[in-house]
């Protein structure tokens, strides 16, 4: 164990970087995500005649639980890679919702305040793509290489994959 002498300078431990701040549309995410997790009635009652089940509580708590997990692992600068596969997932959520507005119809206008907040979500994550506003300045790590493994076998992630390719080639 070394001691650093009162007024000596600190080894220095590689080069640092500085922390850049969180994206609002992700600090926004996260609200959501909060929100739904933490008030899912408060949520839900203006949107389903005689109020929610339990059963939609929980599945609007497990979606809070996704949108804080999705802010979490896109961080302050997200890859092309990762803002593509957020988008798909988004895309995803967009659509199940819409399947939720078939299969139950009191639950109709939930779902589509549901797909349309996905959407917006999704819109969000194709525009900072668009944008090629990303962290280029890392190399590709372990959330890019996940990204792109799941892009490259999902329905519909072969173009968004090749959006992220351009925008890190831009």
């Amino acid at each position: 164990m070394s001691v650093v002498p009162p007024g000596a300078a600190l080894p220095s431990t590689g080069p640092r970087r500085r922390a850049r701040p969180a994206r609002p549309v992700e600090l926004a995410r996260g609200a959501w995500g909060l929100l739904l997790l933490g008030a899912p009635r408060t949520v839900l009652r203006p949107m389903v005649p005689g109020g929610p089940a339990p059963l939609a509580v929980g599945v609007v708590r497990v979606l809070g639980a996704r949108q804080l997990a999705q802010a979490a692992l896109s961080g302050s600068s997200p890859s092309p890679e990762v803002l593509a596969l957020g988008a798909w997932v988004d895309g995803v959520h967009a659509a199940t919702s819409l399947g939720l507005v078939g299969a139950e119809p009191r639950c109709a206008r939930a779902g589509l305040a549901d797909a349309a907040v996905a959407l917006v979500w999704s819109g969000f994550g194709l525009r900072s793509l668009q944008q090629a506003g990303a962290a280029l300045d890392r190399p590709p790590g372990l959330r890019d290489a996940l990204a792109v493994a799941v892009l490259s076998r999902v329905p519909a992630g072969a173009p968004l994959l090749a959006r992220a390719r351009e925008a890190r080639a831009a």
